[in-house]
């Protein structure tokens, strides 16, 4: 509990099955703090056999309580990882509620269930099964991009980052002005492979002329170390 009351910005795993371990593992590699809300017993061994220092909670995550105690009110994300959507449904209505700024991110068995945990206030609605065979076949027509991609997000590319930065963080010089002038701004090194208009539309490779307006993110890739820089000089 006192490990929990120094957190801050943190993550909250609903679940540590098959998905929710395999987020755990993936937050752990990006450095990422969290804390896992788990109810079964043996699954809770399992984290305490692993030997990893992983905070976490025995509890029911539908639980308002279970939830104010992983520090839902300071937390950043929560993620899901139920197998029964009615109950990943009843928690992203709690944690709405809780913490209105919350990004969630929900799984879900069942095609219908995904308008419904999205109506309830998930941000992002993730079919585990339909993933894994759109991951498989796109692996046969496009194996190199998608490998690239599994580097990125995997173990192994901890060592670089993709991060969306907000109009907003910049400093008023550079708001409305040109992609050019923002990425040589400073220059970390950092590459723009995109960018999120105000209307949730991404433009791929944009052209450098492209001014960034109120509202638009510019998707930057880079190592760790080029991305601290590039966000301490945007502190």
């Amino acid at each position: 509990m006192k490990d929990i009351a120094k957190l801050n910005d943190h993550v909250i795993i609903c679940g540590y099955g098959r998905n929710g371990h395999q987020a755990a593992e993936i937050l752990s590699a990006h450095k990422e703090q969290f804390v896992v809300i788990e109810k079964d017993e043996h699954l809770m061994q399992k984290i305490d056999a692993e030997g990893k220092r992983i905070i976490h909670i025995e509890g029911d995550s539908t639980e308002d309580e279970v939830l104010r105690t992983a520090g839902i009110e300071r937390a950043k994300a929560l993620i899901t990882t139920l197998p029964v959507d009615s109950h990943n449904l009843f928690i992203v209505l709690s944690a709405r509620t809780l913490n209105p700024q919350l990004k969630i991110i929900s799984r879900a068995s069942e095609a219908s269930s995904v308008a419904k945990l999205k109506k309830a206030g998930a941000d992002n609605v993730i079919m585990p099964d339909y993933i894994g065979g759109t991951h498989m076949a796109t692996l046969i027509s496009k194996p190199d991009i998608v490998e690239f991609i599994d580097f990125l997000s995997g173990e192994q590319g901890h060592s670089i980052h993709m991060e969306s930065v907000s109009c907003e963080l910049l400093p008023d010089e550079l708001k409305g002005k040109s992609l050019s002038e923002i990425m040589s701004w400073k220059k970390t090194g950092v590459n723009c492979i995109g960018i999120k208009d105000k209307d949730g539309n991404f433009i791929i490779n944009p052209p450098v002329t492209t001014p960034i307006f109120s509202g638009m993110k510019v998707i930057v890739l880079g190592t760790k170390q080029q991305i601290g820089e590039m966000k301490g000089n945007l502190a």
